[in-house]
């Protein structure tokens, strides 16, 4: 499951930083609330998670308005149907066009970068999957059914924890051209890579740290994971890797 979301998961937070970048107005409502909620000594953690519902609607917007995958994950129909007057017989490929659906009437302005839109749904995709009124779902970029995406939890966290912090540390601005003005950032399809999966072409930006304060605490916070390394469930990992235990 890991190997399987690495590149998922890194393309997802690639997506997101660029649109931050090209959104600023977004980008400094998600400062303000990690800015009041957690200050300059300690960087956010997974216990701040509920209150930091910004950052929770940056993932689900960035998931929607740029999907894992295009077409979903395939599926296979094992027995004859009938959908909505439509025959689909067994065998048969279906695939859900996430991409269309999450561009629909449905989203005001759905081209537009707008997390405010997810505030009122304050719980984790995982919720929203299993009820019988697809309108209530936030998105479905992990797709929908019995054979819903296993790793969406594990993507969510990892979106969710690596976006808090970096958007409590720095603030990610456009990269500037020969004469020091900001470049427009084209977050439009062309500035996608052709394919199933949704990545972005290669771009720049700028990484600027928020203040002098922070950045203690995050060198601080280096030294301190360097020292100790953290567990990984019941597994402790150092920077050396994970540290193997004999069995009894």
């Amino acid at each position: 499951m890991i190997e399987a979301g690495s590149e998922t998961t890194s393309s997802t937070l690639n997506s997101a930083i660029k649109y931050l970048a090209a959104f600023p107005e977004a980008q400094e409502k998600a400062y303000a609330e990690v800015t009041k909620i957690i200050g300059d000594y300690r960087s956010p953690t997974f216990d701040d998670e509920n209150d930091l519902p910004y950052i929770r609607a940056i993932v689900k917007e960035i998931l929607r308005l740029r999907p894992l995958t295009n077409i979903g994950s395939p599926h296979f129909t094992t027995a004859d149907l009938v959908y909505n007057g439509y025959f689909i017989p067994a065998g048969t490929v279906v695939s859900i066009n996430q991409y269309a659906l999450h561009n629909d009437d449905r989203y005001k302005e759905c081209q537009s970068f707008m997390p405010d839109r997810y505030l009122e749904h304050t719980l984790k995709s995982g919720a929203y999957t299993g009820g019988a009124n697809p309108y209530q779902r936030d998105h479905f970029s992990f797709g929908a059914g019995r054979r819903i995406c296993p790793g969406m939890h594990m993507a969510e966290n990892s979106l969710y924890i690596t976006l808090a912090k970096i958007l409590w540390a720095f603030e990610i601005r456009a990269p500037l051209n020969s004469m020091g003005k900001e470049m427009p950032l084209d977050v439009s399809d062309a500035a996608y890579e052709e394919g199933a999966n949704t990545l972005p072409r290669p771009y720049r930006v700028r990484f600027i740290l928020r203040n002098e304060k922070r950045r203690e605490t995050l060198l601080g916070e280096w030294k301190k994971a360097q020292a100790e390394g953290y567990h990984l469930g019941d597994v402790k990992v150092t920077v050396d890797g994970v540290i193997q235990t004999e069995q009894a």
